[in-house]
């Protein structure tokens, strides 16, 4: 199995940014123990210079000035060691969530099912799944790290002051930092890998529900929607509410464990204190210590929670970008000869839509083009999605070259390019290349001559070198919307789909990019909606019109 083929691992999301990661660590790690070791200095300081001002002689020969300076370090480094911190961690998920997205992008694509990532559930999935991974890195790993090594760090102290006091701190530290986190941690994950399907299905409902809401008004649905939507939201509330039960419950264990810490603490170190072997000021430092560890323990409560949205997300995209050469187009037969494409009396409605194509018949050949069009709302993109082989439900007959889709290898045939660009944050090469990997430099300008972005990007300081942006926010809409169609076209796929792919050009360049449409799929089939009007005498049309509900 090849390297891109992989599953998704959270382990595995550490390496992505492995050096960025280790000083995000390091960081956190210096700035907790500087926040505790302020409390536990401060304490120290402020009992001795009290007990040496009690004591006249004491007080003319006790150091006042290391202590105060050791302070100001302690607080400096707390502040300016959060912010690096917080910089850095931030820094490394943001990349990370940039290569999740490149690469998850890459397999799909590269599997041939991009029409896939059409509906709104699996959009969903390449979106806000990714977003959730990050939780792995900043509230599992992290949070665990450093309550770990501070509890070691805090535990070796005190064997450092007196061995007995470390043995006294031990049951309670051991019951708020692994007993409780560990018991509670499968439950937790289990309710937060629940929440992950029942927030997809709210925001999928409400979605539905705003985008749809004047048709619903003028149909007299708003009410029937508005009730299911209620009834989602709620048991969603629940699900959340469960979850915040739990982590108070978690929290509540762990300082029960630390306050048997503190009292086991207080009880050995006042016998000490009484047999003079430890100095008040000391054992004072001790105690301020071990409730600075607060801080540090009760995220743990929360981290088995991020851990059930990072594991969901991580098997949602895992199912999504599995290979559809052993799942789904398993004994499917290879398309060796020129592609034919048709319907018969086929209609289709995305879930919650109110119009879609009815009864739709056609028949396309190698060498042909079908312009489609039809009002706003009419099912145009929905009719693509169709023959894009996005698995929403239909009645009729779609077949390819005289047999259904699933008896060829379907995905290596189709290629869409929808109304939703995905471009990325990399190179123009880097975005061009996902279509075709192995594209030389010299196939790349050939194919932007070809959508006329040639000249813009000879114009450039770094030519097929210029980044792009996230989401293209570095090119207009036009130019995203070329760079996405010539990415489409390296990938040379013997069915092209394209909705809307004019938009934003002008009448030249408008023509340019259908010259060149028209020119390299001469042995293909292109289907085209637009809204501009196009000047092709053999080009089939189809009119689509509003269906009723």
């Amino acid at each position: 199995m090849s390297r891109q083929a992989q599953p998704l691992r959270l382990r595995g999301l550490l390496r992505s940014r492995l050096g960025e990661w280790h000083l995000a660590l390091f960081l956190g790690s210096c700035t907790l123990f500087a926040a505790i070791s302020l409390l536990a200095i401060s304490g120290w300081f402020i009992s001795a210079a009290a007990l040496a001002g009690l004591a006249t002689t004491a007080a003319y020969g006790f150091d006042y000035f290391r202590p105060a300076a050791l302070i100001r370090l302690c607080a400096i480094v707390r502040t300016g060691g959060r912010y690096a911190e917080r910089l850095t961690s931030h820094h490394a998920a943001l990349g990370l969530l940039k290569d999740l997205r490149i690469s998850l992008f890459a397999r799909v694509t590269a599997r041939g099912h991009a029409a896939l990532t059409r509906s709104t559930s699996t959009m969903h999935r390449l979106v806000a799944d990714i977003d959730l991974l990050d939780f792995f890195p900043l509230r599992v790993v992290a949070p665990w790290f450093w309550a770990s090594l501070l509890v070691l760090l805090l535990l070796g102290g005190c064997y450092l002051l007196a061995p007995v006091l470390s043995l006294a701190a031990l049951p309670g530290l051991l019951l708020a930092w692994l007993i409780l986190p560990l018991l509670a941690g499968r439950h937790a994950a289990r309710l937060a890998r629940a929440d992950v399907s029942l927030a997809e299905q709210r925001r999928i409902l409400l979605l539905d529900n705003l985008q749809l809401l004047t048709p619903l008004l003028l149909w007299q649905r708003w009410s029937v929607r508005q009730a299911v939507f209620d009834s989602e939201d709620h048991v969603f509330n629940q699900q959340r509410l469960r979850q915040q039960q739990l982590g108070s419950l978690i929290a509540a264990g762990q300082q029960l464990g630390l306050a048997l810490s503190l009292l086991g603490l207080l009880w050995q170190g006042g016998l000490l204190v009484q047999a003079g072997e430890l100095s008040l000021p000391l054992l004072l430092a001790a105690v301020l210590g071990l409730l600075g560890l607060t801080e540090v323990l009760l995220p743990l409560a929360q981290s088995f929670i991020a851990l059930g949205l990072s594991q969901a997300a991580r098997d949602r995209l895992n199912q999504l970008t599995r290979s559809p050469a052993s799942r789904i187009e398993e004994g499917a037969a290879p398309l060796t000869e020129l592609p034919s494409l048709s319907l018969k009396d086929l209609s289709a409605r995305h879930g919650g839509a109110l119009s879609g194509p009815q009864r739709v018949d056609l028949q396309l050949r190698a060498g042909e083009v079908l312009l489609l069009s039809g009002p706003s709302g009419c099912g145009k993109s929905t009719l693509l999605d169709v023959l894009a082989g996005e698995p929403l439900p239909f009645t009729g007959e779609r077949l390819l070259n005289g047999e259904a889709y699933e008896h060829w290898q379907w995905r290596s045939v189709i290629g869409y390019l929808p109304q939703q660009l995905d471009i990325f944050d990399m190179t123009l090469a880097e975005n061009l290349r996902l279509g075709q990997p192995e594209a030389t430099e010299q196939q790349l300008w050939e194919v932007l001559e070809d959508v006329a972005l040639a000249d813009w990007v000879r114009g450039r300081p770094a030519q097929l070198s210029t980044t792009l942006g996230e989401y293209g926010a570095q090119v207009s809409g036009g130019q995203a919307r070329r760079i996405a169609l010539a990415r489409l076209l390296l990938a040379q796929r013997p069915v092209l789909l394209l909705d809307e792919p004019f938009a934003g050009l002008d009448a030249a360049t408008r023509e340019q990019v259908l010259v060149t449409l028209l020119r390299r799929q001469a042995q293909g089939i292109l289907v085209i909606v637009s809204h501009q009007s196009l000047a092709l005498e053999n080009a089939q049309r189809l009119q689509l019109q509003m269906s009723e509900a």
